[in-house]
């Protein structure tokens, strides 16, 4: 199984669209996220732990949509991908996008002013 490994670090080290582009699944899903909302250490355990062998990109795609959700209902807090996505979406962006105090210089509104 460890000759199998690059190609799933590989995998899971793909960029995510919509989140500028340099966001990978390793960015997302952290360890200790991971260990939070699931029974596995890792994103790559986590896909490890499927009943599909995961090589490349394609093959994680080609998982069907409801043999993965339920494996995530298994393996974790969430009913399906979707809610496991963006909850790990929400938790990312709140760690890399902390909001900016009241009032402060930042934002729309201080451009607006000038």
């Amino acid at each position: 199984m460890q000759e199998e490994r690059p190609a799933l670090d590989a995998t899971i080290s793909g960029e995510i669209g919509g989140l500028g582009g340099d966001v990978t699944l390793d960015d997302l899903f952290g360890d200790d996220w991971m260990a939070a909302h699931t029974d596995s250490g890792s994103i790559a355990e986590f896909i490890e732990s499927c009943d599909y062998e995961v090589e490349d990109q394609e093959s994680f795609e080609n998982i069907p949509d409801h043999e993965w959700d339920d494996h995530v209902a298994v393996h974790s807090e969430f009913d399906d991908w979707r809610s496991m996505l963006s909850a790990a979406v929400e938790s990312y962006v709140s760690v890399a996008r902390p909001a900016t105090p009241e009032g402060g210089a930042e934002g729309p509104s201080a451009e607006a002013s000038e």
